[in-house]
């Protein structure tokens, strides 16, 4: 079953970022932790290519690594050689991404979905303290994970 996983992620991200090259918005959902607290696991990303923009500190930007879709926050620009190196983190995460050039970049994520309504992307002062503590416990970042799938799960059983 893991081939056929891989091989779905795979595919489903070539797909995507054709359909981002061309020039379209795509929807896409959020499968991964390393965002928490500003993404959660099933948040709708509404993102489009950068196009001629350039992206600033604390945009959140969508690109491919290991065959997957990955959207981080921008963290910093360095020049080296007269190449822009982008330097991206996830917000639960502990290390810096590899350094990616710009057209690495598939996309800059403008709106974020949660149940159905729009949320906010910029990070507040309680996010961004929540993102550090997440960051730096593993057992926070476990708990908050909990809640967020009870929660989740109660309100699709409600709905249904």
């Amino acid at each position: 079953m893991e081939a056929g996983t891989d091989t779905y992620d795979r595919v489903g991200s070539e797909l995507v970022a054709a359909s981002l090259r061309a020039g379209h918005e795509v929807r896409v959902r959020v499968a991964g932790s390393s965002m928490v607290p500003a993404l959660w696991p099933g948040d709708e990303l509404l993102v489009r290519p950068l196009g001629s923009a350039e992206p600033s500190r604390g945009d959140l930007l969508l690109f491919v690594r290991d065959d997957r879709l990955c959207t981080h926050r921008l963290i910093s620009q360095v020049v080296d050689s007269g190449a822009v190196q982008l330097i991206t983190r996830g917000d639960a995460a502990l290390k810096y991404d590899p350094p990616h050039s710009l057209d690495q970049i598939l996309a800059s994520v403008t709106s974020v979905f949660r149940d159905g309504c729009k949320v906010s992307i910029a990070p507040s002062r309680t996010g961004r303290m929540l993102s550090f503590a997440i960051r730096h416990s593993g057992f926070l970042r476990r708990v908050a994970l909990k809640i967020h799938a009870l929660r989740h799960d109660s309100w699709t059983r409600t709905q249904i």
